[in-house]
């Protein structure tokens, strides 16, 4: 049994497969409280779905990609769910802050947003993305050592884009061109989930 906050199809707003069309299933619980964090769901709605029940739910949409976020998915061991949901055929993508890297290691692509840029992990993941604002310390961020995609992602109101930070971090990506790539949280631009 998977603890589900929502399910609901759209595309993938950020990072390297922005404008992929992709089921989002959406966890119950995190271990952290960020201030930026644009999903109450996770904190207050739950319900307990099977494999199956939640495979059903997943095959009404079109798409063959899964995107499992949160909340914090790796609070959960979902290598047999990931490895059920591939047996069916589908893609399936993770959100994570690196809580625990091995409850999803069998995942097709794991996006690694570390909310201490202090202490980040060097494996375990397919891609990197930072939440920038103007107050970042950037040279945490230059010091983050990975040769995978490295995206900084603008701090964005809950459903619009701030547009001072989003200026702030395409001048970053053009200042070091070799080591950042702009994500944009495409779906706020565009007004969708």
């Amino acid at each position: 049994m998977l603890k589900v906050s929502s399910i609901f199809y759209s595309i993938q707003g950020e990072g390297f497969h922005a404008g992929t069309a992709a089921v989002f299933v959406r966890l119950y619980g995190c271990n952290l409280t960020c201030d930026f964090c644009d999903d109450e769901l996770h904190k207050t709605v739950m319900r307990e779905y099977s494999f199956d029940t939640l495979l059903h739910e997943v095959s009404q949409y079109g798409s063959k990609t899964v995107i499992i976020t949160g909340g914090e998915p790796t609070l959960y061991d979902l290598n047999p769910f990931i490895r059920f949901m591939q047996s069916h055929g589908y893609y399936v993508a993770i959100e994570t802050n690196g809580y625990n890297f091995q409850n999803v290691k069998e995942a097709d692509w794991i996006t690694y947003s570390p909310k201490d840029w202090e202490t980040v992990h060097t494996q375990g993941f397919d891609e990197l993305k930072c939440i920038v604002d103007m107050q970042s310390d950037i040279d945490l961020l230059l010091r983050i050592e990975t040769d995978k995609p490295f995206f900084i992602q603008p701090k964005n109101a809950m459903h619009t884009p701030n547009m001072e930070n989003v200026r702030f971090c395409v001048e970053l990506v053009k200042r070091y061109p070799q080591k950042f790539r702009l994500s944009l949280q495409m779906h706020k631009f565009i007004g969708v989930d």
